[in-house]
């Protein structure tokens, strides 16, 4: 059990000790370098140094532009060259290389010293890519605490363990109990769209009601209620709620359809001034939640083939922007395609994260996908 005071420690800010090495170190090393070559070689040694690693600094930046301009400019940036340069420019090496190449110009310098010079860029350079410089875990665990870039992959997993890990394994007794007490049983007959078409708009906005966004979608009705004991709560209540989609011939299209809730919290904070979350900062989350949530689902055997995500890329596509009916259309497109060509229905920006090579695999392989409907 942890204690609270343990708590209390793991909560606090990033401290300025490690500055407070660094120039202590620094200037222990200046010293020494003054007492032994005086003030003008260390001088002159200094502003080479400063303006190679600048310039190495500088060209590593160059070098990162260039890859994302290149491939990934359209879709990450949305094709704009200052949100790309936003980004990538740090204007601090940018500054320095400035400030050294001003100062070597007040001073002689031999041939000798310009080679130190540009070999100390390249070797920064060299270094920089062979990840030699690269952060440290704890660089990186300060850096997404003070960007705030844990949001998306904690909400996540959040929902998948407190919600769809739940539920979605009994689905399919939810609906065969539904289809029992109704009447009508011509409503989710096929067994291939007994699972739950969750949205995920880039938006992060979130209607309470489906018909608010689309008059071609209408609430039909409620599964039958699941009830489980939950973090204390006795007898907690779960439902879907069966929505009856028309197309353009107004026939008629039943499916189980809900937002990804989380997403809400996202749009929330971008609306908060407490929280220091912009809309391009919730751009970014909305994706790494959609690629996260898509990696822990394809590897969850009790979820499968019993979900269905759709990324609604509402806040960016003008067109979707300007028709009523997008949302209905593209939850058609899910509902009539087979489920190896729903992949390439949604354009999908490319998120700037890693691989799911460090996602948590199962022990057992997926289960069988096809099922038999009791009537046959």
């Amino acid at each position: 059990m942890i204690q609270r005071k343990e708590i209390r420690f793991l909560c606090q800010p990033k401290r300025g000790m490690s500055f407070i090495c660094v120039a202590g170190i620094s200037a222990a090393v200046l010293v020494a370098v003054l007492l032994h070559f005086g003030e003008d070689g260390i001088y002159k040694q200094a502003t080479m140094l400063g303006l190679g690693l600048s310039l190495g600094a500088t060209l590593t930046q160059l070098c990162l532009f260039a890859e994302e301009w290149l491939h990934h400019s359209a879709s990450r940036y949305r094709g704009s060259l200052s949100k790309m340069c936003k980004v990538f420019f740090n204007y601090a090496p940018l500054s320095a290389l400035g400030f050294f190449a001003l100062t070597t110009g007040c001073a002689q310098f031999e041939a000798r010293q310009w080679i130190s010079m540009v070999m100390a860029s390249m070797f920064f350079v060299l270094l920089k890519f062979c990840d030699i410089l690269s952060p440290t875990q704890v660089e990186v665990t300060h850096i997404c605490e003070n960007r705030k870039m844990n949001v998306a992959h904690g909400l996540a997993w959040s929902f998948y363990v407190g919600y769809l890990k739940l539920v979605l394994p009994k689905l399919q007794t939810s609906i065969e109990s539904y289809r029992c007490r109704q009447k009508n049983n011509n409503i989710l007959v096929h067994r291939d769209s007994w699972k739950i078409y969750i949205l995920v708009p880039v938006s992060a906005y979130i209607p309470d009601q489906l018909e608010d966004m689309d008059q071609r979608i209408t609430f039909y009705d409620n599964l039958t209620e699941t009830t489980m004991d939950r973090a204390g709560v006795r007898s907690r209540v779960y439902k879907h709620s069966m929505y009856a989609v028309y197309d353009s011939q107004k026939r008629p299209h039943y499916c189980l359809v809900e937002y990804a809730t989380p997403l809400q919290t996202l749009f929330q904070m971008s609306n908060d001034s407490n929280a220091g979350f912009g809309e391009e900062d919730r751009y970014q989350q909305v994706l790494v939640f959609y690629q996260t949530l898509k990696n822990i689902l394809e590897n969850s055997t009790e979820c499968w083939n019993r979900y269905q995500l759709i990324l609604l890329d509402d806040g960016c596509d003008q067109a979707a922007e300007k028709d009523p009916h997008f949302l209905s259309k593209e939850i058609l497109k899910h509902l009539q395609q087979p489920d190896n060509e729903v992949e390439n229905l949604s354009r999908i920006p490319t998120l700037m994260i890693s691989d799911d090579s460090d996602m948590p695999r199962t022990l057992k392989n997926p289960t069988e996908n096809t099922y038999l409907c009791p009537e046959q």
